[in-house]
């Protein structure tokens, strides 16, 4: 069965490396590397783990489709290819509106965006020179692209709603879900991109990011993911949307947060709450959780361990 290890944000590149080449070791099928945040960018994470692997496939879940142009993320992925022709993944998502408003970008119109630059990095790969694409939001004019990859890599979405959902049934290679969504969310996507692509259904690898934390109790490693699934939920409405908690609820949280910072939050959101968006507890118990997101038909689950965690969670969770 497959299994991913993924990355976010950390750790530092050496590090980095050191733990793909124990998760190839071990048997993982492929490592991620986010950008969510305003951290460590994927491309050098993707570069590092592709030259210091052999086997595994890489790729990134997700970047988003503001900050890059999609002929220089065409470009990107090409030379990357080269280095480890068959092996790389382009994971490419809308993004999320608060670090993207950091860096000045409104978060208006994600799925036509990410439709279009989907569509303008295909074309850059294998369209007809020159290129021209006359999106919205993705232009091309007459472009030259002076390198192209030999094997296209795949293209997965990283999506959480219904509107993007049908995108991906409609056109990726894969997707990756988001993390915190809990087995209910699964079944529910896994239906949707089998609607959206119609006979015979969807053929793509259904992939998911899973934050893990590894203790002897689930108390335990509830505490160590709660501050997590917090920031989620208070800072990330879009996202919170699809969880399937109470959006009365949801807002409550917020409006604890604006009166009394993150951490007024916590009494709110009790173990068993935050064990089930996310992986908590002994090993076995992850192990069986892991199991249930299998059976609601989840093919790809991506293990996003805390960085001085991940080593533990490879040798405990290998073969899941």
């Amino acid at each position: 069965m497959a299994l991913g290890l993924g990355f976010l944000g950390g750790p530092d590149l050496r590090r980095l490396v050191e733990l793909g080449r124990l998760a190839e070791d071990a048997g993982f099928d492929s490592l991620w590397h986010a950008e969510t945040r305003v951290t460590r960018d994927s491309v050098s994470a993707l570069t590092a783990l592709l030259l210091g692997t052999e086997r595994v496939r890489v790729g990134s879940a997700a970047i988003n489709v503001y900050t890059r142009g999609a002929a220089l993320v065409a470009v990107t992925w090409a030379a990357l290819a080269e280095a480890a022709p068959g092996r790389v993944v382009l994971g490419v998502g809308p993004g999320s509106p608060a670090p993207l408003a950091q860096q000045g970008y409104a978060f208006d119109r994600p799925v036509t965006r990410l439709a279009e630059f989907v569509d303008a990095v295909r074309a850059t790969w294998a369209g007809d020179v020159p290129v021209t694409y006359a999106g919205r939001h993705s232009r091309l004019f007459d472009l030259v692209p002076e390198v192209r990859p030999e094997l296209v890599p795949p293209v997965y979405l990283c999506v959480t709603g219904p509107r993007a959902l049908d995108l991906a049934g409609r056109t990726a290679d894969g997707v990756i879900l988001n993390a915190f969504m809990p087995v209910s969310y699964t079944r529910r996507a896994v239906a949707r991109l089998a609607a959206a692509a119609g006979v015979p259904g969807f053929r793509g690898e259904v992939g998911q990011a899973m934050v893990v934390a590894l203790e002897r109790s689930v108390s335990a490693a509830a505490e160590q993911v709660r501050p997590i699934l917090a920031t989620y939920l208070v800072h990330f409405p879009n996202l919170a949307a699809e969880t399937g908690l109470d959006p009365d609820f949801l807002e409550r949280l917020r409006a604890l947060a604006r009166d009394g910072g993150l951490a007024a939050t916590f009494a709110e959101l009790p173990d068993a709450l935050v064990a089930e968006h996310a992986l908590c507890g002994p090993p076995q118990e992850c192990r069986e959780r892991l199991a249930a997101y299998r059976e609601a038909g989840l093919a790809l689950p991506v293990l996003f361990p805390h960085p001085d965690a991940a080593a533990d969670v490879v040798r405990e969770l290998a073969g899941a």
